[in-house]
């Protein structure tokens, strides 16, 4: 039903034969016409023989005066060449074989009284036609007749006759002839239509084909030097989803591989802990051994649940739902949902904000807030400090984390958003992918991130800019 090949086929020998049937049809109607105005000129020419040939040898014939009884006029067979002598002579001239159509032919010549003088022996023995010069149409003993009439300088009267079946026979078989070559073209066209198209269609089955041979993981662009025109959008199209895939796929083998090897380590110490566990010889051990399993698993939660969350965001599975956020309430709420977790005890917050909307998904900005304030938190020794706020800044939201932390060298600011990048001598547990979230979560919202010294602090200073609400198309 969808096939194009199918389609090109049909729709072209239809309008072909169509076009084909309208010719051969004005053809007909043609032949028709050029065959009548042919018989027409011949019936005429035969009476201006026919006047020719026995005009002067009738007018020997002594003349009759009006209303005289004829004679039983003479009559001939149809005549061929000339005629050099008088009547005799034109009545040696019949001859008892010719062609079939000569006996639907009809002469007769009457003098000007209209008496008839001289007829041939294949037509009626009453008058042709009325004795007006031209062409006339009529019926004689259930017959219909085309006539011609011609008057001789003389007065006599020269008619010839042509049955109109004859003429219609004939007419048919002319037009016939020119119609039947056409009628005979159309599984001919038909052929080399279905060859042409097959042709033609060669170059999309080979694309098919080249698509349907691949492996799963050739994944390299269609070449387009000998794809046509007419599917070049389409193979560009296929392209750009292979390469889509390639990089959905190279995604998904390097959350794999880091997954396999991120997690290879807390796994092995969990093994550790669960096995020191189980041999705990003394409540002091097992209480230790306990403490650790715990933090170990917490430690691989928080390190599964980020990864996901990452994952997520690198995919486009977790679309963006573009709703007016509050940017300053999820900053407040994450500042008191840490507050009370322990994870800033002896250590004091400072929050500070400004109502500032935004417009974005909630989850990523979510996300992003959550581990500006975690990476700021656990970097942040005992009895620091830390500073949020959340405003406004030259048109912008902008939120500025700043912590009385180690800071991170300049050098080396640009390879903490590498994913699992952790600078040596850290000694707090991360995994490296905080700041790997927060900069998915901004390249999803058209934000900027920039790291430098806290003026305040002397920590580490993280300034997130994001366009406000009225800024981002809705």
């Amino acid at each position: 039903m969808n096939s194009i090949r199918r389609a090109l086929l049909m729709s072209i020998i239809a309008v072909s034969t169509l076009l084909l049937l309208i010719a051969a049809a004005l053809s007909y109607r043609a032949g028709l016409q050029e065959a009548g105005e042919l018989f027409d000129a011949k019936l005429a020419h035969s009476s201006r023989v026919l006047l020719s040939l026995t005009d002067a040898p009738l007018a020997e014939l002594p003349e009759r005066p009006p209303g005289a009884v004829a004679d039983t006029p003479m009559v001939i067979s149809v005549w061929h060449g000339t005629v050099g002598g008088g009547i005799a002579d034109i009545a040696d001239m019949a001859q008892p074989g010719g062609h079939a159509y000569e006996t639907k032919l009809s002469f007769q010549v009457r003098d000007s009284h209209g008496v008839l003088l001289l007829r041939s022996d294949s037509g009626p023995s009453r008058r042709l036609a009325p004795l007006v010069p031209g062409f006339a149409d009529v019926e004689i003993d259930g017959e219909h007749w085309r006539t011609f009439t011609l008057k001789s300088p003389l007065g006599r009267w020269y008619q010839s006759g042509e049955l109109s079946a004859i003429r219609e026979e004939i007419a048919e078989e002319i037009a016939l002839g020119t119609l039947l070559p056409l009628l005979a073209a159309v599984p001919l066209l038909a052929l080399f239509v279905w060859i042409a198209v097959d042709w033609a269609c060669r170059s999309l089955v080979r694309v098919s084909d080249a698509v349907e041979q691949r492996s799963p993981d050739h994944l390299e662009p269609i070449h387009l030097d000998r794809v046509p025109r007419e599917i070049q959008g389409i193979v560009k199209s296929v392209n750009g989803l292979i390469a889509r895939l390639d990089v959905a796929l190279a995604r998904e083998r390097r959350f794999t591989a880091d997954a396999a090897h991120e997690l290879r380590t807390p796994l092995a110490a969990l093994k550790v802990h669960a096995y020191n566990l189980r041999h705990a010889a003394t409540a002091i051990e097992r209480d230790q051994s306990q403490s650790h399993l715990d933090a170990g698993i917490q430690r691989m939660e928080r390190l599964v649940a980020q990864m996901l969350t990452l994952s997520r965001m690198e995919n486009g599975t977790a679309p963006l739902s573009r709703r007016r956020i509050d940017l300053a309430a999820v900053l407040e709420r994450h500042c008191r949902d840490y507050a009370a977790s322990g994870i800033a005890d002896g250590k004091r917050l400072h929050l500070s904000t400004e109502p500032v909307t935004v417009h974005g998904d909630e989850l990523a900005l979510d996300a992003l807030v959550r581990n500006l304030l975690d990476n700021a938190l656990r970097h942040t020794p005992h009895g620091g400090e830390v500073i949020a706020h959340a405003g406004r800044n030259d048109g912008d939201a902008e939120i500025v984390i700043e912590d009385s932390g180690p800071g991170i060298p300049e050098a080396a600011r640009q390879r903490v958003f590498e994913r699992f990048h952790r600078e040596l001598g850290t000694k707090t547990e991360g995994s490296g992918l905080g700041l790997s979230i927060v900069t998915q979560a901004l390249h999803l919202h058209q934000g900027r991130i920039a790291l430098d010294a806290s003026p305040k602090l002397g920590g580490l200073r993280v300034i997130v800019t994001l366009p406000i609400a009225s800024d981002i198309a809705q």
